[in-house]
């Protein structure tokens, strides 16, 4: 077999290469082409630790695992030992859990365990524990995890695969342990007030537990108003922190620390003589992250867009299936139908259903009722739901009424897979002038084809010549141009938070030989993608389901960041190594497909049911000192004029402002 695999033990990065062009392009794309949300499980963590060494609030610790009951209809556990209380709701999803207890505590009563989660490399881990002497009293993820701690002590986050937030009291050394996935696609929050260091699930928890009311975040409302989510930790509300993505917290003599254990390694690579021989190692790996996902105590519902992603997904799952090698009860597949011409891929999902003689259950996307923002945020306590989750929350009620209590959905091709135009700084940098020409053209239209926003001269440029800048300009170009603080937040507001500070943040990443893969890693240090999962959970929970993600394979990730650029995008074709990796269980017109459907008229749809206008002529946002009014009835003036560019950021103005009314109802100029 020619070429080699070098180094395969790479981690993780992610990209939204074609979202680049314009200041808020890349949300308006977002809004344009993104239609899966991001979901997962519904277990439900909480905890209480006394600094001050008393013992712990019971009442405290049974309230706040009260109030994420919604996470875990299947029962809950409570443990305490002096200052220290540990809450569990269960969510019973695999066959391993069927007999699971939470909290669990290993042989010698020294270690306690919570885990909202789900091990995908179990064999794997398993493996490795017996190898080193372990007894597993279980075959249950809680205990992989509780004896990986173990075994491994603050070293074991790095060795699980899978989605997954969990704590560990460690009695013996009088220290708390925490840790979170590498994606966070499991949430967890914390605070610290009065001595007390306090964590779960979901935001509610902590700010139900506030002494008095909670104080707005403003630094974080002022990114939310720029439409440019940055921070990874902080949250809408002032000492409420999120533990990053790809982070362990440890409290420890009355200190709270945290530390980065999943970073991605720059110098593994993949090459191989043959793209055949890419194909096959890519789908050799994206099997095996959907098979482990199959694993379910009910029928799993596979989600069904006719994109390339989900469509593989699906498309892989009926092969295990009819090959007899599929876990769990099998699934079933659902789509989601839009009337609206642009957001219509029936064609595309009949497509996959004749290929593979298999029933879909259809669900009309008209028949989806959004509450309204008020109405999300009194319920969430947090910023509402993004419009383009509504309709697909009838999927995964209908597939709850069906029985299942899990799903996959094909979100994630797009970050890993789809290639960034960065590429062109790495050709211009290897002074291959001709390709460059070439790839340029193959850029802007792929983004064209894909329903981006225009790309002129001065933007294709900069995809060329901005990665090859020095990191001190780099940082004085974001500082002097026009566009980091937008015009419609109020300058002196924008002063006092620092915002263009904050907006022109820059992340850490590893020396990547290219500067595609430096920005695809940029994407696992996103503060949208943090909040995103967040907004989705919420979503999710209130239909008890949990979702599951192949394309997030940690696996997977590693390996689509170890390819030459040229496996994810080349000439106009993205996500090239999957296409030819899947063509055998997609049929051609998927296979092919260059498009996306557009669900902008979701956001449009919001703004006017909102009643957008006489919002936007008394916002208090305005009236508090946030935002220049007249700019953002400007900006609604030309978006009713056709301007679509407008619509993310009015969008993002119009749930800040509600969740400020909402939460804050007092007028700071009154």
């Amino acid at each position: 077999m020619g070429g080699a695999r070098r180094g395969r033990r790479r981690r993780g990065s992610r990209a939204r290469g074609l979202r680049r062009a314009r200041p808020h392009a890349r949300l308006a794309a977002y809004f344009r082409n993104h239609r899966l949300p991001r979901a997962r499980a519904v277990s439900g963590l909480a905890g209480v630790y006394g600094l001050h060494g008393r013992a712990v609030d019971v009442t405290l610790l049974r309230e706040m695992t009260a109030a994420v009951a919604h996470r875990g209809p299947d029962g809950e556990g409570f443990w305490t030992d002096g200052p220290v209380g540990l809450g569990h709701r269960i969510s019973r999803t695999t066959p391993e859990s069927l007999g699971e207890k939470q909290p669990l505590l290993d042989e010698s009563e020294t270690l306690c365990l919570v885990l909202d989660g789900r091990v995908d490399n179990r064999a794997q881990l398993a493996a490795w524990l017996r190898a080193a002497g372990v007894h597993l009293r279980s075959d249950t993820d809680a205990e992989l995890v509780l004896q990986s701690y173990a075994l491994w002590g603050d070293g074991c986050a790095s060795r699980i695969v899978g989605d997954f937030a969990f704590a560990i009291w460690d009695r013996r050394r009088r220290r708390l342990f925490c840790a979170r996935d590498p994606l966070g696609i499991r949430p967890f929050y914390y605070c610290a007030r009065s001595q007390t260091f306090l964590w779960g699930s979901e935001l509610r928890q902590l700010l139900d537990s506030l002494p008095v009311g909670p104080e707005p975040n403003e630094g974080v409302v002022g990114e939310y108003l720029s439409s440019r989510l940055v921070d990874l930790e902080e949250t809408l509300y002032r000492g409420i922190l999120r533990l990053a993505p790809g982070h362990v917290l440890i409290v420890e003599d009355g200190r709270v620390r945290t530390a980065r254990y999943f970073d991605v390694d720059p110098r593994r690579e993949i090459r191989y003589r043959s793209d055949d021989e890419y194909a096959e190692h890519f789908a050799e790996i994206f099997r095996e992250a959907v098979h482990c996902r199959l694993r379910s105590v009910t029928p799993v519902a596979v989600f069904l867009s006719g994109g390339l992603d989900s469509s593989s997904i699906v498309g892989v799952a009926a092969r295990l299936a009819r090959d007899g090698d599929a876990p769990g009860r099998g699934f079933e597949a659902y789509s989601l139908d839009f009337t609206q011409t642009d957001a219509d891929e029936r064609g595309w999902v009949d497509d996959v259903a004749r290929m593979w003689e298999l029933p879909v259950r259809h669900v009309r996307a008209d028949d989806a009722v959004s509450p309204s923002l008020a109405e999300q945020v009194a319920d969430l306590r947090d910023f509402p739901d993004l419009p383009n989750t509504h309709p697909w929350g009838l999927l995964l009620a209908e597939a709850h009424r069906r029985g299942a209590r899990t799903a996959l959905w094909g979100y994630g091709g797009d970050e890993w897979l789809t290639g960034d135009t960065a590429h062109c700084a790495d050709l211009l940098r290897r002074v291959r002038l001709v390709a460059l020409a070439r790839r340029v053209s193959d850029d802007i239209r792929s983004l064209i084809l894909l329903g981006g926003p225009p790309v002129g001269l001065a933007v294709a440029l900069r995809w060329c010549v901005m990665p090859l800048a020095p990191r001190p300009a780099k940082r004085l170009v974001r500082r002097v141009r026009s566009w980091d603080v937008p015009d419609w937040i109020a300058p002196d507001f924008a002063r006092r938070i620092g915002l263009q500070e904050r907006l022109a943040r820059d992340v850490a990443t590893p020396r990547f030989p290219t500067f595609a893969q430096r920005a695809i890693h940029r994407q696992l240090q996103s503060g949208w993608s943090a909040a995103e999962y967040e907004m989705v959970d919420r979503f999710e929970r209130r239909r008890s389901m949990e979702s599951r993600f192949p394309f997030n394979d940690r696996r997977l990730i590693e390996f689509a960041l170890a390819l030459p650029e040229d496996q994810r995008w080349r000439g106009t074709e993205t996500k090239f190594i999957l296409r030819r990796a899947a063509g055998d269980v997609l049929p051609s017109s998927v296979a092919r497909r260059t498009t996306k459907g557009d669900f902008t008229y979701l956001y449009t749809a919001s703004l006017e049911r909102e009643g957008a206008a006489e919002k936007f002529a008394r916002l208090r946002l305005e009236a508090d000192g946030f935002v220049r009014g007249e700019r953002v009835r400007e900006m609604y003036r030309r978006l009713r004029r056709g301007d679509l560019g407008c619509l993310g950021p009015l969008w993002m103005i119009l749930a800040t402002e509600q969740w400020y009314r909402t939460m804050f109802p007092a007028s700071r100029a009154a």
